[in-house]
Protein backbone atom coordinates (compact mmCIF):
# COMPACT_ATOMS: atom_id res chain seq x y z
CA UNK A 1 0.00 0.00 0.00
CA UNK A 2 2.83 2.18 0.94
CA UNK A 3 4.55 2.06 -2.38
CA UNK A 4 1.69 2.49 -4.60
CA UNK A 5 1.16 5.61 -2.39
CA UNK A 6 4.62 6.78 -2.98
CA UNK A 7 4.58 5.78 -7.03
CA UNK A 8 0.93 7.90 -7.06
CA UNK A 9 2.15 10.97 -5.22
CA UNK A 10 5.77 10.79 -7.72
CA UNK A 11 3.18 10.52 -11.05
CA UNK A 12 1.40 13.67 -9.64
CA UNK A 13 4.42 15.59 -9.09
CA UNK A 14 5.63 14.60 -12.25
CA UNK A 15 2.51 15.70 -14.07
CA UNK A 16 2.69 19.34 -12.52
CA UNK A 17 6.06 20.46 -13.33
CA UNK A 18 5.71 22.78 -15.96
CA UNK A 19 6.76 21.62 -19.64
CA UNK A 20 8.83 24.96 -20.80
CA UNK A 21 10.40 27.67 -18.68
CA UNK A 22 9.45 31.14 -19.31
CA UNK A 23 12.33 33.13 -18.19
CA UNK A 24 15.28 32.16 -16.89
CA UNK A 25 18.66 34.43 -15.68
CA UNK A 26 21.82 33.78 -17.93
CA UNK A 27 24.95 34.10 -16.82
CA UNK A 28 27.34 34.09 -20.11
CA UNK A 29 29.54 35.80 -22.69
CA UNK A 30 28.38 37.77 -25.28
CA UNK A 31 30.25 36.34 -28.05
CA UNK A 32 28.79 38.26 -31.18
CA UNK A 33 26.62 40.82 -32.07
CA UNK A 34 24.05 41.58 -34.79
CA UNK A 35 22.34 44.85 -36.61
CA UNK A 36 19.75 43.50 -38.92
CA UNK A 37 17.31 45.60 -40.96
CA UNK A 38 13.87 46.02 -38.85
CA UNK A 39 12.29 42.95 -40.80
CA UNK A 40 14.25 40.26 -38.97
CA UNK A 41 15.95 39.54 -35.64
CA UNK A 42 13.74 42.57 -33.75
CA UNK A 43 16.82 44.63 -35.72
CA UNK A 44 19.70 43.67 -33.07
CA UNK A 45 20.66 40.79 -31.02
CA UNK A 46 23.46 39.41 -29.09
CA UNK A 47 24.81 35.68 -29.60
CA UNK A 48 25.76 34.29 -26.00
CA UNK A 49 28.42 31.48 -25.45
CA UNK A 50 25.73 28.70 -23.70
CA UNK A 51 23.04 26.86 -25.71
CA UNK A 52 19.83 28.28 -24.56
CA UNK A 53 18.10 25.62 -25.23
CA UNK A 54 20.51 23.34 -22.17
CA UNK A 55 18.89 25.95 -19.89
CA UNK A 56 15.63 24.88 -20.35
CA UNK A 57 14.59 27.54 -22.47
CA UNK A 58 12.56 26.76 -25.40
CA UNK A 59 15.08 28.71 -27.94
CA UNK A 60 16.97 27.54 -30.63
CA UNK A 61 20.74 28.35 -30.48
CA UNK A 62 22.69 31.22 -28.44
CA UNK A 63 21.38 33.87 -30.26
CA UNK A 64 18.75 36.22 -27.73
CA UNK A 65 17.03 39.45 -29.39
CA UNK A 66 16.58 43.02 -27.47
CA UNK A 67 13.62 44.29 -29.71
CA UNK A 68 15.22 47.13 -31.13
CA UNK A 69 12.06 47.19 -33.54
CA UNK A 70 10.11 48.04 -30.36
CA UNK A 71 8.14 45.34 -30.24
CA UNK A 72 8.35 44.05 -27.08
CA UNK A 73 9.68 47.17 -24.91
CA UNK A 74 10.49 50.94 -26.58
CA UNK A 75 12.87 50.97 -28.94
CA UNK A 76 15.50 53.31 -26.13
CA UNK A 77 15.37 50.76 -23.61
CA UNK A 78 16.14 48.05 -26.31
CA UNK A 79 19.17 50.48 -27.69
CA UNK A 80 20.21 50.58 -24.35
CA UNK A 81 20.50 46.82 -23.39
CA UNK A 82 22.25 46.25 -27.25
CA UNK A 83 24.88 48.87 -25.99
CA UNK A 84 25.52 46.86 -22.56
CA UNK A 85 26.04 43.79 -24.78
CA UNK A 86 28.02 45.57 -27.54
CA UNK A 87 30.13 47.03 -24.60
CA UNK A 88 30.70 43.79 -22.46
CA UNK A 89 31.08 41.85 -25.99
CA UNK A 90 34.49 44.77 -26.51
CA UNK A 91 35.40 44.68 -22.68
CA UNK A 92 35.59 40.55 -22.33
CA UNK A 93 32.98 41.24 -19.89
CA UNK A 94 30.34 38.56 -18.67
CA UNK A 95 26.80 39.78 -18.69
CA UNK A 96 23.66 38.36 -16.69
CA UNK A 97 20.70 37.99 -19.36
CA UNK A 98 16.92 37.58 -18.11
CA UNK A 99 15.85 35.50 -21.39
CA UNK A 100 11.88 35.26 -22.21
CA UNK A 101 11.10 32.23 -24.00
CA UNK A 102 7.30 32.96 -24.64
CA UNK A 103 8.73 36.28 -27.06
CA UNK A 104 10.71 35.48 -29.70
CA UNK A 105 11.69 37.63 -33.17
CA UNK A 106 12.14 34.67 -35.95
CA UNK A 107 12.22 32.21 -33.44
CA UNK A 108 14.84 33.69 -31.26
CA UNK A 109 14.65 34.62 -27.90
CA UNK A 110 14.32 37.66 -26.22
CA UNK A 111 15.97 39.21 -24.06
CA UNK A 112 14.38 41.35 -21.52
CA UNK A 113 16.87 42.80 -19.23
CA UNK A 114 20.87 42.27 -19.45
CA UNK A 115 23.30 43.18 -16.69
CA UNK A 116 27.44 44.02 -17.48
CA UNK A 117 29.10 42.04 -14.51
CA UNK A 118 32.78 42.68 -13.63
Amino acid sequence: MKISMVLTLAALMAFAMPGSATTVAVEAKVVRTLVADQERFGGCMAKLDKPLASLGLDCPGAWVSFSCTGTFTPKDTAYRMFDSAQMAFALEKPVMVQVDDTRKHNGNCYAQRIDVLR
